[in-house]
């Protein structure tokens, strides 16, 4: 019998018997990772890729847009789907009935957040709002809640300094002098400075290289998907990883020089605002989730929720101002009839202004700028429909695929302002489905910061000139590659004095 065996593997070869046994090996180790959940009556969605196979997916996937792959997987199985990449399981919702009940009626136990492995594992990141959980979690969107508003959210103050740097963008792009230029980067720094008036107390020059480099580096981050190599060992050191220390030194060489100059009686901005709470906690003594380590994470949330979200959907704003001239010329006619020429615009214009206020809610259905936003986390094993929905799964909201449902908007394909107007064009008509800054107790911390933004530095730049495509080219409203924001391909405009 012995020698059978050695008969055999003589004329296969050993090499083809070892290939053999591996594969058999790993075909044994996915069933039994099948099996362990086929007690469960998950969604439906592609088949779970247990490790290790899931790295040779994620890796042909780097090739692949995920925003479009989440949209196409709701396509393919309905409005809830089940999907996992081997080390992190995922449900994306594709409808608003399912939203309210997952994430609204259930938010006791749907309001938590993945922990963020690489983001803590490499700046020990601790106290920010966005991917915090727990009494850390509320503590910190408290404070940041009443720091925006006590720092101008809402108020005239703040109105003026986003009509000062809008002034400022607006002289920026005057210098081009009618020559063709990709508006991002004025845009992104004109957008960048309003959240730093805020936090530091003051705005930079969009010369500063520091400043500039800053901006880059977050922007990255946003951008970049990093894939399986977000689960490499910390020691692993790449891009994303220096560029997410980089801003932590930056923005805790700034927290020191506020400590320096710290006055409890004159408090100027965020990081005053933080100072202030520490100081008051350990003084009384009372327990706290406040303490300055945390102060550069509460940072950097505001950054991320207030710079390139904005300033994106801006960039989308011009894009189909300039593609649509039509839409443009309503705009104009609005500005001209509520402002005029004589005085800047301001927040409380936009009641006056339905039609303005329609196309920039139209920019953020066509393309939100956040198209599954930050996905919650359930705490409990959940049933949904008929679905299990196991403890720990991260569950998504797919925005994109809702303000695109012919179901609810009729031409989803077609950019129409007039879809948010009444009959008679002069209300705003608000949509259930319309869901671009999120739902429940993870909505959007500065969503009224965002939407003042958005319409003055909109209005401050068209009410002085006209946007154009450069002669010959032609409008692209397509996405490029990204894995938490929908930004535009890039592309060029020429400005008009008035």
């Amino acid at each position: 019998m012995a020698s059978f065996f050695v008969d055999v593997a003589s004329n296969v070869g050993y090499s083809s018997i070892l290939l053999g046994v591996v594969v058999s090996l790993l075909l044994m180790l996915i069933m039994r990772k099948q099996t362990g959940s086929r007690g469960l009556n998950l969604p439906p969605g592609p088949i779970k890729i247990p490790w290790p196979l899931n790295y040779l997916t994620a890796l042909a996937r780097l090739f692949e847009n995920p925003i479009e792959l989440v949209r196409k997987l709701n396509e393919q199985y309905g409005d809830i789907v089940y999907l996992s990449d081997g080390y992190e399981d995922y449900v994306f919702l594709g409808s608003l009935e399912l939203v309210k009940d997952v994430l609204v009626r259930r938010a006791d136990v749907t309001s938590d957040r993945e922990e963020f492995w690489e983001l803590r594992a490499v700046t020990n990141y601790k106290g920010g709002i966005i991917f915090s959980n727990g009494q850390e979690w509320v503590d910190h969107r408290r404070f940041g809640l009443a720091a925006l508003r006590n720092f101008g959210m809402g108020k005239k103050s703040l109105q003026h300094s986003i009509n000062q740097e809008a002034r400022i963008l607006a002289e920026t792009m005057a210098g081009y002098n009618g020559s063709p230029f990709n508006p991002a980067l004025v845009i992104n720094n004109a957008v960048s400075n309003i959240i730093c008036t805020i936090t530091f107390g003051h705005r930079f020059e969009y010369s500063d290289p520091k400043f500039k480099e800053m901006i880059r580096r977050i922007n990255y981050f946003v951008a970049e998907d990093p894939g399986v190599l977000s689960t490499l060992p910390v020691f692993f050191m790449n891009e994303r990883r220096r560029n997410l220390l980089e801003v932590k030194k930056f923005l805790e060489d700034d927290i020191r020089e506020h400590e320096k100059n710290f006055d409890p009686n004159d408090v100027r901005d965020v990081i005053d605002m933080y100072l202030l709470e520490v100081q008051r906690a350990q003084k009384s003594g009372e327990k706290t989730e406040f303490g300055m380590e945390k102060a550069w994470a509460l940072i950097f949330d505001l950054f991320l929720a207030g710079t390139e979200t904005t300033s994106t959907t801006l960039l989308w704003a011009f894009l189909f101002v300039a593609g649509y001239p039509e839409i443009q010329e309503k705009i104009l006619s609005e500005i001209n009839d509520v402002v005029g020429n004589s005085r800047t615009p301001e927040y409380e214009d936009r009641t006056s202004m339905p039609y303005t206020e329609a196309t920039l809610m139209e920019v953020l259905r066509f393309r939100p700028i956040a198209p599954s936003g930050v996905p919650h986390r359930c705490t409990v094993d959940m049933k949904v429909r008929d679905y299990d929905i196991p403890k720990d799964t991260n569950i998504g909201i797919n925005v994109l695929y809702i303000h695109h449902d012919p179901k609810i908007w009729g031409d989803p394909e077609v950019f129409r302002p007039e879809r948010f107007l009444s009959e008679d064009g002069k209300e705003v008509v608000k949509n259930e489905a319309y869901l671009p800054f999120g739902v429940a107790r993870r909505v959007c911390l500065g969503e009224q910061l965002a939407k003042m933004e958005m319409f003055l530095f909109f209005t401050n730049v068209l009410q002085r000139f006209k946007v154009a495509f450069p002669p010959g080219a032609v409008p692209d409203y397509g996405f490029g590659h990204r894995i938490t924001t929908l930004l535009p391909k890039t592309y060029q405009i020429i400005l008009e004095e008035r």
